[in-house]
């Protein structure tokens, strides 16, 4: 009996290398414990950490769970970080076959270079769109291997030089209890982006020398600026007091009299404080004429004349920052005298003049609108407790060396928490002056880039969306806070909707809403994500999370489809070869839209779907796409849950949004349906013209088959070729079985036709023989009529088959009027991106310069 060794050889072998890379890691294992029983010793005894954070929480009291949690469903087995991270490289490889799978089909094999660019360039969005499923995808399938999120947080901003004091003096310390019982603060080193260890009070305030040098100090928007107005006549105090509010409106001020009509004044303003500053120091220079300083002056004058006051006013200084301006209010202050207020009311003397400055700074403070500048900021990465701290530390440290290169950067750990969290302050502009952007976009693209670092450092994380697992929504420090003093002070007032939040999130409830939800189709995606393990070989354990997922997701859906907020037109492009009509039935219930909401094409379908995402944020996106970013994150949210769903009945197909609009009593907006109805006839017209053609060619042949044909046998049956291959061109110019079958049928009358006239052909030519034969004698009346037919043209073409080649051009003729009136369309409808993008681009002018102007 043969045996087959090569199987029995194979797994020997991977048992061996399970078995060495298991025993590495145990010796990782025991050198951690080794080093971390060595730090113990060689800490001081008479100190210890006190809990804080989630540490502290835990001790106190467990969070009850309202309702099914995220690990109760997917019940990851306990997989190793190597393993899963074996496991994610599978995907990831798995994924990129897949894509070169796609590009291969699309660019038909490899040929044709400029074509495929041309197509990839076209296709773009929905390559995007495809992409980015995939990565996600590989994320949930991840997740239910065991992989922990990657939790990034930016939880405060420094502003000042005092700011960042009080978060260096933060992250440098700890507070610890002593052998005593005493409760104290103990420095911990924190390290910069040069590796060198910020270890003591003195350290930090070098540092904090260094980092406030390049600091923006808080700027004004609204100058409060210093007048000296004199009077061309003489004028009673009241007067001048009632000309002075009418020429600065309900804006604050202090004024103070001199001899000789000169008055002194110190007020807040609607001024653009930089540019009167600037305009200031270019007029005391000579080196412009300060236009802006001199307009101001102007209208200052003319509202004072209003007033029935003559007076020149010149403005002396402006300030631009709230430091600048104290400082020109304690001026005001300890050199005028006789002070009045824009109420009328003396200033007060006897106290210093920083108290007098005090109380009427907190009075303007209200009218000053000042900004504060972002020189820092604080960002939390977090781990699950359990993760080795140090592998933790390097990978957040080789991350910032490479995404944030040329900023300064400290990064702390507080060993002293219930999970492992590495603290970062880093500064807002490099040493070029480049400011960073820290908005959405880029914290998913540093949770991505960061999630890939932690694994080469043998951490298991991926980057995963609050939706991807149905999690509930984050609560703010300010709510954890409440909470916490609500738990501990049965006095203070607390809300049940600020408890629920913050009890859901730390035990990991489900949101219900977003399993059930049919936007997010989280059910379908998380079937996908099963297939994706089944395809990588994950174990069984890995592949039952996922599918229990999906089975609480479909378990959960509910049977009344949720009222859309509004519509979106799609673009459906099938990867699969089928009949029209199973695609229209098959997108009708996978969309859960109408036969009437469809129009197919080919491989091309348009369906106008109701939604309930934001469907303002959409029209946004999509004013604002084009082919550097591609579509944004609620309309690709938008697609791959329609995507998704496609794929759950059986259709592999790429969605695009195309365009959006709101709903009106559970109708999509005049506008969207219009351009749905237009996409629909123009598919109706072209899908139903080359069938009409097809049509007229056989009453064409019916109404001359009885002409004579003056042909040879050969020259007919070479064109009926030639006629074939026509009708054969002419069949690839429609798309349905149905319209396949007429032309099927319609061939073979064509077919019955030709061969009539191959008979009537025969016939003559045995005719022609015979009248040869006997021509001898034929009768004279006969020979008088031979120069008559003589006389006339024998046809050297069929036209029954002519006028079948004259339909054929018109089909391709038509076919080439309908490509050029769809790239028209696409030209319109690029134009019209084109002028959205500007508008969308004038408004967010608008809002920056409002918003600077606040």
């Amino acid at each position: 009996m043969a045996h087959d060794w090569s199987g029995l050889l194979g797994a020997i072998e991977a048992y061996s290398v399970r078995r060495a890379s298991s025993l590495i890691d145990e010796d990782e294992e025991l050198r951690r414990r080794r080093s971390a029983a060595l730090r113990i010793e060689s800490q001081a005894p008479e100190q210890r950490f006190m809990p804080t954070g989630i540490a502290s929480k835990a001790r106190r009291s467990a969070v009850p769970a309202s309702g099914p949690t995220i690990a109760s469903i997917l019940q990851p087995p306990q997989s190793s970080q190597r393993g899963v991270i074996a496991l994610v490289g599978a995907l990831g490889a798995q994924r990129d076959r897949d894509d070169d799978d796609e590009n291969l089909r699309s660019t038909g094999g490899g040929g044709g270079g400029g074509g495929a660019s041309s197509a990839a360039r076209l296709d773009l969005p929905a390559r995007i769109v495809r992409e980015r499923s995939a990565v996600e995808a590989t994320s949930r399938a991840a997740i239910a291997a065991g992989a922990q999120p990657v939790v990034i947080k930016v939880t405060s901003t420094v502003s000042s030089r005092a700011s960042a004091a009080g978060l260096m003096t933060y992250l440098g310390t700890r507070e610890v209890e002593k052998e005593n019982g005493e409760k104290g603060k103990t420095d911990i080193p924190i390290y910069d982006q040069d590796g060198l260890a910020i270890a003591s009070r003195e350290d930090r305030a070098a540092a904090l020398e260094t980092w406030s040098a390049n600091f923006r100090e808080a700027y004004a928007v609204n100058a409060l600026a210093t007048f000296s107005i004199n009077l061309a006549d003489v004028v009673d105090d009241d007067v001048l007091h009632d000309a002075l509010n009418t020429a600065f409106g309900s804006k604050p001020f202090l004024y103070s009299r001199h001899l000789g009509g000169k008055v002194s004044v110190y007020a807040v303003t609607d001024l653009p404080a930089k540019r009167i500053a600037s305009a200031l120091r270019a007029r005391e220079k000579a080196e412009g004429p300060g236009r802006a300083v001199e307009n101001a002056e102007g209208d200052f004058a003319r509202r004072l004349a209003e007033a029935g006051v003559t007076a020149e006013v010149r403005i002396l200084g402006a300030a631009v920052s709230e430091k600048s301006g104290r400082y020109f209010l304690e001026k005001f202050l300890r050199t005028e005298k006789a002070i009045t207020t824009s109420e009328g009311d003396p200033v007060k003397g006897g106290a210093s003049v920083k108290a007098r400055a005090d109380g009427v700074w907190q009075a303007w403070s209200s009218h000053i609108r000042t900004v504060e500048p972002r020189n820092a900021f604080h960002v939390i990465f977090s781990a699950r407790a359990g993760t080795d701290p140090e592998a933790m530390k390097r990978a957040v440290r080789d991350f910032l060396s490479e995404q944030v290169a040329g900023h300064r950067w400290i990064t702390a750990h507080h060993p002293d928490t219930g999970h492992v969290h590495v603290h970062a302050m880093i500064s807002a502009r490099d040493d070029v002056g480049k400011a960073l952007r820290l908005t959405k976009p880029e914290l998913y693209e540093w949770r991505e880039r960061f999630a890939a670092k932690a694994r080469e450092h043998g951490i298991a994380m991926v980057a995963t969306r609050r939706a991807d697992v149905a999690a509930t929504r984050p609560y703010s420090q300010a709510q954890a806070g409440a909470y916490e003093r609500g738990r501990s002070d049965p006095r203070y007032l607390k809300t049940p909707t600020v408890n629920n939040r913050v009890e859901r999130k730390r035990a990991g409830v489900v949101d219900r809403a977003s399993l059930t939800s049919g936007n997010l189709a989280l059910a379908p995606t998380w079937q996908a994500a099963a297939s994706a393990l089944k395809r990588a070989g994950a174990e069984p354990s890995v592949i039952a999370a996922a599918d229990r997922f999906a089975t609480a997701a479909t378990a959960q859906a509910p049977q009344a489809v949720a009222r859309a907020s509004g519509f979106v037109l799609l673009r459906v492009e099938v990867e699969q070869t089928m009949e029209r009509e199973t695609v229209a039935v098959i997108v009708e219930g996978a969309l859960g839209v109408e036969a009437k909401s469809i129009s197919a094409e080919g491989k091309s379908v348009q369906v106008l779907a109701p939604t309930t995402a934001s469907v303002s944020k959409i029209e946004r996106e999509l004013a604002g796409q084009n082919e550097e970013f591609g579509p944004g994150s609620e309309s690709r949210s938008v697609a791959q849950s329609f995507r998704a769903r496609l794929l759950a009945h059986g259709l592999r197909a790429t969605v695009v949004v195309e365009a959006a609009g709101s709903a009106k009593h559970g109708a999509p907006s005049p506008w969207l349906q219009k351009r749905f109805d237009a996409v629909a006839h123009a598919t109706e017209t072209s899908a139903e013209r080359p069938f009409v053609l097809s049509k007229s060619v056989i009453v064409t042949i019916q109404q001359r088959k009885e002409k004579n044909m003056a042909l040879s046998l050969e020259q007919f049956d070479e064109r009926v070729s030639k006629a074939n291959k026509s009708m054969d061109r002419l069949e690839t110019m429609v798309d349905s079985s149905a319209e396949r079958q007429a032309v099927e049928e319609m061939r073979q009358e064509i077919s019955a036709l030709f061969a009539e006239q191959r008979r009537d052909i025969q016939m003559q030519q045995m005719r022609s023989a015979a009248d040869a034969a006997g021509e001898a004698g034929t009768p004279p009346t006969a020979r008088a009529e031979e120069p008559r037919t003589q006389d006339r043209a024998a046809p050297t073409v069929d036209p029954a088959i002519a006028d079948q080649q004259q339909a054929i051009a018109t089909g391709r003729a038509t076919r080439a009027a309908r490509e050029q009136a769809g790239a028209a369309k696409n030209a319109q409808g690029e134009q019209r991106q084109q002028i959205l993008r500007q508008a969308e681009q004038e408004r967010q002018r608008g809002n920056d310069r409002d918003g600077a102007e606040r």
